[in-house]
């Protein structure tokens, strides 16, 4: 009778642990196949050689191609990873003016819009450099600035800064152990750090428990450390992402889908504020913002956070107002578009809302630098 009750406790333990492990591997299998952990991933593996590089580690993520990082010890050839001139600085030129910005401001470098840019740039007698770059925000444009300024010993008169509504999320999900006292992104390295042991354990064979709790030790510990040993910050944000990745929300969409906090503002405001700081200190004459709202802010208007109001707020508050122009798309849409059809300027099936080439083309750049810095 005992041998068939021990029998029957080591039957039942094993089967549920064979539940555990089913369950477990379903996790596992739908993190693997998860858009978002493969495209973090592949990107990862891609820049495996680049890690001694510390002077410009906290910019790795953001440089396009990042098997190229080696170039970045010789001034002259890292010029192009930094930045593209469009038509060089001079003395003659009316104004000299840098771009900053993500994929947006990136976009200026295609054939099609550089041809329609550098017209406008001759008809006014401009000068521009492009330093837009996929995936950037006003914190690594933050440094790029610095780093085109000091390094490069570039000195434009003017700073047009396109701010994407996917900043907000980079700001807050990216960099939250940005250094009060520099410019260093302490977070990047904690994250480095943390999808090395990710996808280490995500590769390993075994038992899909362990590796469970493995993955979840290992983001607990990264998160923890992003928020300075706050416990409730951590467990609050934690089971954020959480629920970001069932729900299939890319972390930059998720604040434009369920607002921010005063917290998450007032964050952002600061790193605004530093970024406005550096421009004016270095002797810049003019900042220029640029916002355009996403397909959900104008459409179904479903998005509960828009960049133009943290924009149209730290102007406002800013000892450099009368230095700063916010050109805000949303503010004339209808009349800026008028000839297209609202749902259709922007790329079909893009969670991010890109425009397509031919509004980025025809309507987005032209006005932009047809209005942007006429004196």
């Amino acid at each position: 009778m005992v041998n068939k009750k021990i029998t029957f406790y080591i039957i039942y333990f094993f089967f549920v642990i064979l539940i555990f492990e089913s369950f477990s591997w379903g996790i596992i299998y739908f993190i693997n196949k998860h858009p978002i952990i493969i495209k973090s991933k592949n990107f990862h593996k891609s820049k495996k050689l680049i890690n001694e590089f510390n002077e410009y580690l906290d910019l790795i993520p953001y440089i396009d191609d990042a098997l190229k990082f080696r170039k970045f010890i010789d001034i002259e050839t890292s010029k192009d990873l930094f930045f593209d001139t469009h038509k060089a600085f001079s003395k003659d030129n009316d104004e000299n003016i840098l771009l900053q910005g993500d994929s947006w401001a990136a976009a200026a470098n295609e054939s099609s819009n550089k041809k329609i840019i550098n017209d406008i740039l001759v008809r006014k007698n401009f000068g521009l450099i492009n330093g837009g770059k996929t995936s950037y925000s006003i914190s690594p444009m933050n440094i790029q600035l610095d780093i085109i300024l000091k390094k490069f010993s570039i000195q434009p008169s003017i700073v047009i800064a396109i701010i994407d509504q996917t900043d907000i999320g980079d700001e807050l999900h990216r960099y939250q152990s940005l250094s009060d006292k520099s410019l260093e992104l302490t977070d990047t390295k904690i994250t480095n750090e943390f999808k090395k042991k990710f996808f280490e354990i995500l590769d390993n064979k075994g038992s899909n428990i362990i590796k469970l709790f493995f993955l979840f030790k290992e983001f607990w510990i990264s998160k923890l450390n992003q928020f300075n040993y706050d416990y409730h910050k951590t467990i609050k944000y934690v089971f954020k992402r959480i629920s970001y990745l069932f729900t299939n929300t890319p972390v930059v969409i998720a604040p434009l889908k369920y607002g921010i906090n005063d917290t998450e503002r007032i964050l952002i405001n600061n790193r605004f504020e530093k970024y406005i700081n550096n421009v004016f200190k270095n002797n810049i004459e003019k900042l220029i913002f640029i916002s355009h709202p996403h397909k959900n802010h104008i459409i179904n208007k479903t998005y509960k956070a828009n960049i133009s109001t943290i924009i149209k707020n730290v102007i406002r508050s800013s000892r450099h107002k009368d230095k700063i122009i916010h050109i805000d798309f949303e503010k004339n849409i209808k009349k800026i578009y008028k000839r297209e059809a609202l749902d259709e300027i922007f790329v079909s099936n893009d969670k991010t809302s890109h425009l397509t080439n031919e509004s980025y083309q025809n309507i987005y750049f032209p006005y932009i630098f047809n209005n942007c810095c006429n004196k």
